[in-house]
């Protein structure tokens, strides 16, 4: 019977000191992920604050250009001397323009929603 209880104390110490041995493991992994999680964040964040420095020079560019031709060809449908490529060259403007602010809103909103996660 003292062989069976001391087989079974042995057996059950064995079993806990694994059990401890898998739970610190995990935490380890767990502290990993958090760690690689934040360095993603970073990452992302930094990326779409550089992209919306660009998007927001260029779309600052677009955006006068387009401004300057729409006048011009205001201008000259008034005159009646307006000419399709002036008006095919405002819509285009006027499309990139367009895209432009999506892409730079999009950005945006990812800077907001990572820093929102953060928290």
């Amino acid at each position: 019977m003292k062989k069976k209880t001391a087989i079974c104390l042995a057996a059950l110490a064995f079993l806990l000191t694994a059990c401890q041995s898998k739970h610190e493991q995990l935490q380890r992994e767990i502290e990993q992920r958090k760690a690689a999680l934040t360095h993603k964040q970073d990452s992302t964040i930094e990326a779409s604050q550089q992209a919306v420095e660009q998007l927001d020079e260029e779309l600052q560019r677009v955006k006068a250009e387009y401004e300057l031709r729409k006048a011009e060809a205001d201008k000259a449908h008034e005159a009646g001397t307006g000419t399709i490529e002036m008006y095919e060259r405002v819509n285009r403007l006027r499309q990139l323009r367009d895209s432009l602010q999506v892409q730079f809103d999009t950005e945006c909103a990812k800077i907001r929603y990572v820093r929102r996660v953060r928290r």
